[in-house]
């Protein structure tokens, strides 16, 4: 059985190297730092997935069996390399999935846009512009995480109070 804690889990699934771990951690969603990711990592708030398992179509079934533990799967591009997503790929999936193009630091407009078209090939309707690395985008997609339950509210804090006088 699934608990509700598991079920507000946020997946990361994509390529080799699109920076989904980076992106985890710069979302405050994983404590690992960015290396290679071998094989998939369930912490208490993601599941993150080796990009082998997006690359590979025999792996497959890994990524859509393990999206029953997700609330919302980011599905990650790296504009820097084009990499073709599997058509409606998104169908399988058994989360709410949306896009979103890391390292849009690093691009023109015209390899943005590219990546941008795959996602939407793939099936998500929203996509995110973000760069894991500048911090570009990443308010948006934190606000549509909030929306969604996967991402805590931030804490309102009221400012400490001046001298009396």
């Amino acid at each position: 059985m699934t608990t509700s804690q598991e079920k507000h889990k946020l997946m990361v699934i994509g390529p080799s190297g699109a920076g989904k771990t980076t992106l985890l951690k710069v979302l405050g969603m994983s404590e690992a730092s960015p290396c290679k990711t071998e094989a998939v990592c369930y912490s208490s708030k993601a599941v993150d997935t080796p990009g082998e398992f997006f690359e590979i179509p025999r792996f497959y079934h890994a990524l859509i069996t393990s999206s029953t533990k997700a609330h919302l799967v980011l599905l990650v591009a790296d504009p820097t390399r084009h990499v073709r997503f599997p058509s409606m790929f998104t169908r399988a999936i058994r989360a709410r999935s949306i896009g979103v193009v890391n390292k849009s630091d690093l691009v023109s407009e015209d390899l943005l846009l590219k990546a941008e078209a795959e996602l939407r090939r793939a099936g998500v309707s929203q996509v995110f512009r973000v760069s894991a690395v500048t911090g570009e985008g990443l308010e948006e997609l934190k606000g549509y995480m909030r929306a969604c339950g996967v991402m805590d509210q931030p804490v309102k804090t009221e400012p400490a109070p001046g001298p009396q006088g």
